[in-house]
């Protein structure tokens, strides 16, 4: 029995060496494999943080363009309010004049001169706004228009318009 008992432990020793060389075999066969997806996931990985990274980039670019536009918006909104106040205040104040509310001033609309609508104009881009929005409010067509002041303020305006646009073309003609 002892024989048995010894046969069997070297039967028993040879399959466990067998299986373990088997296994080791198996093992060698699976870690190229092994070490390449790991290599795949280590690149996956690093280009999931280039990737990360490049997204941060454009967020914080496009905030900033994104900020850089709202201040320029706000500017041009209080750029237009502040316009259409003064637009307000020069409707009302030539309402008053036409209704002699400000004749006590020794003016009367007969010698209305569109010189004080157009106070202020520096070029000929803001000539031309200023006589856009004073026709506007003076064309016969609209409500509290006037013709006679229509054609003061377009008499005024080719004036005025004349007298920039000289300077320009003497500069051209030499």
């Amino acid at each position: 029995m002892d024989q048995a008992y010894a046969m069997k432990e070297d039967v028993v020793s040879f399959i466990s060496d067998w299986r373990y060389k088997k296994r080791t075999l198996e093992h060698k066969s699976v870690e190229p494999k092994y070490l390449e997806e790991k290599a795949e996931l280590r690149r996956q990985q690093q280009q999931l943080e280039y990737d990360r990274q490049e997204f941060l980039r454009a967020k914080a670019f496009e905030e900033k363009r994104l900020e850089k536009e709202k201040r320029i918006f706000d500017m041009e909104w209080k750029m237009l309010e502040e316009g259409w106040r003064n637009l307000a205040a020069e409707k009302e104040q030539l309402a008053r004049f036409r209704t002699g509310e400000e004749e006590d001033e020794g003016i009367a609309f007969g010698d209305f001169s569109a010189s004080l609508l157009f106070c202020g104009v520096r070029n000929v881009r803001m000539l031309k706004k200023r006589y856009k929005d004073l026709i506007k409010v003076f064309h016969p067509d609209n409500g509290c228009g006037d013709a006679e002041a229509l054609h003061i303020i377009n008499e005024e305006y080719e004036a005025l318009k004349r007298s920039m646009e000289a300077p320009k073309s003497r500069i051209f003609r030499e």
